[in-house]
């Protein structure tokens, strides 16, 4: 592997680990009828890291490791670097402070089963906002380096507005790296996810290239967003829907792109040379 050059600035590319059903606030218990499709995503970005010779950073949902230990081995194994989201994919504004971390030791005992423990963490939904600060504080206590949770701007459900883009220690000692966000008229889009599939390639790619002449940037995805025929769910919420279903055609044609254009690596990775 390519040793990366002090100074230059890359993209942290970051896998949410999650199923088709796990990211659309399906209720927990719901979770073990429903059919399980990791396997289609997960196998399609394997080969596509192989073939660009890139090592990215899994957040690994806690229940995601007890259904398939198989893929996290073979994550684990590829080199790639693990890191947390959850067990059960709450949103942190939504739980105790014990439930979180609860949260956190059940994920941890669940990795720890592979001989690798955790570093870095981040929150399902970007849940991470003037409500719930009180979190990077546990995160820190039990043992966690870097977060990737506060989407600095207005995710609608989420986000810190004015916050600081850039990679910064926090006041407890913490490494922050923000989510990476562009505007879009009056919006501010996350640099992936729906926002990644709704937006035209070469838009997409001017705004990341401007970002990168100042920072790194993260990007970040999920399997379930390479798998065209999952099922359609009734009953939620109509934006969530469509962000979760737009475009996922375009996905995998996109995320070649993207390998090719530039150069990506695992947060580590960018933490330790900037």
């Amino acid at each position: 592997n390519l040793q990366p050059k002090k100074g230059v600035m890359k993209i942290a590319f970051t896998i949410d680990f999650e199923d088709w059903y796990q990211g659309i606030d399906l209720p927990f218990a719901n979770w073990k009828n429903l059919e399980k499709r990791l396997h289609i995503g997960h196998y399609k970005l394997l080969e596509l890291f192989q073939k660009s010779n890139v090592k990215a950073t899994y957040f690994l949902l806690g229940k995601t490791i007890e259904d398939h230990p198989q893929m996290i081995s073979e994550i684990i194994n590829e080199g790639h670097e693990i890191a947390c989201h959850t067990y059960s994919h709450p949103f942190i504004y939504k739980i105790s402070p014990d439930e979180f971390r609860k949260e956190l030791q059940k994920s941890k005992q669940l990795i720890q089963s592979f001989g690798v423990n955790y570093t870095g963490f981040r929150a399902p939904y970007f849940s991470i906002d003037s409500r719930s600060l009180w979190a990077l504080d546990i995160l820190k206590e039990e043992g966690f380096t870097f977060d990737s949770s506060i989407f600095p701007g207005d995710a609608r459900r989420t986000g810190i507005p004015g916050f600081n883009p850039k990679i910064q220690q926090l006041g407890n000692g913490l490494t922050e790296f923000p989510i990476s966000t562009v505007k879009v008229f009056n919006f501010d889009f996350g640099v992936g996810g729906g926002y990644f599939r709704l937006l035209p390639y070469n838009f997409f790619k001017e705004n990341l290239e401007k970002i990168l002449k100042e920072r790194h940037t993260i990007f970040y995805i999920h399997p379930w967003e390479f798998d065209i025929k999952q099922p359609k769910v009734s009953g939620v919420n109509r934006r969530i829907r469509f962000t979760h279903y737009v475009n996922l055609y375009s996905t995998e044609k996109k995320i070649k792109q993207l390998l090719n254009d530039f150069e990506c690596t695992t947060v580590t990775d960018i933490l330790n040379n900037q």
